[in-house]
């Protein structure tokens, strides 16, 4: 009799377990599905700021304009350590078109100058401590000392006006950013330069400091 009341009595414990488990299970169903219910709508996944960045950020051009053409790079100029010569004739490592958009620009840049091409002024600036970029369009005052050494150039060399000058990069050398501005990129050129059939081909040097202006290149010459 005493074993019949025992196991009734584990019966009824067990029985009641169960029940008091499934009353808790249950109330913390409940509570997280209020949790769930209650969280703010307005909470932006990390995709929704990913892409709302993405939106916001303009992608920097690839490729740039000037004299009618564009220019791109297939090498990465960041690589070139301050004071590299890029191109030099004397070392046999002869400038390639297509390398680096700056060293394009620069050799079209350097054609059109020695050879009066007055839309060369369209793509060359002066510096401005005023200006918000640091520098502004040429002044006449600079267009006027570069007209003027030209000039004095070409005498030298007993060209007449419109007579076609030879020129080829002989020497890049790449000089780091810009420090008077601290933006754009700094070369110093040695271009060979001569009459058409000339044997005797002198240097001259200048040093071009190459900037990206919208998707525009714009340069300093000196």
């Amino acid at each position: 009799m005493k074993v019949k009341k025992l196991f009734s009595f584990l019966f009824l414990l067990l029985i009641s377990i169960n029940l008091i488990s499934c009353k808790i299970l249950n109330s913390n169903n409940a509570v997280g599905n209020n949790v769930e219910e209650n969280l703010p709508k307005d909470i932006n996944s990390s995709q929704d700021i990913e892409d709302t960045y993405e939106e916001k950020t303009p992608e920097r051009p690839i490729s740039f304009e000037a004299f009618g053409k564009m220019y791109i790079s297939t090498k990465d100029l960041a690589l070139i350590e301050s004071g590299t010569n890029i191109y030099d004739d004397q070392q046999s490592i002869h400038y390639t078109a297509g390398e680096y958009k700056e060293t394009d620009f620069i050799n079209d840049l350097l054609y059109s100058y020695l050879n009066e091409d007055n839309s060369v002024y369209d793509y060359l600036i002066s510096y401005d401590n005023a200006s918000e970029k640091g520098y502004i369009p040429i002044t006449e005052k600079d267009k006027e000392k570069l007209k003027k050494d030209l000039e004095s150039l070409r005498s030298q060399m007993e060209l007449s006006s419109g007579q076609e000058m030879v020129v080829r990069l002989d020497r890049v050398t790449y000089e780091g950013i810009d420090s008077k501005i601290n933006s754009g990129n700094s070369f110093k050129i040695r271009v060979a330069i001569s009459r058409v059939g000339a044997t005797i081909v002198p240097w001259n040097f200048f040093t071009v400091n190459v900037l990206e202006d919208g998707n525009k290149l714009v340069a300093h010459l000196f």
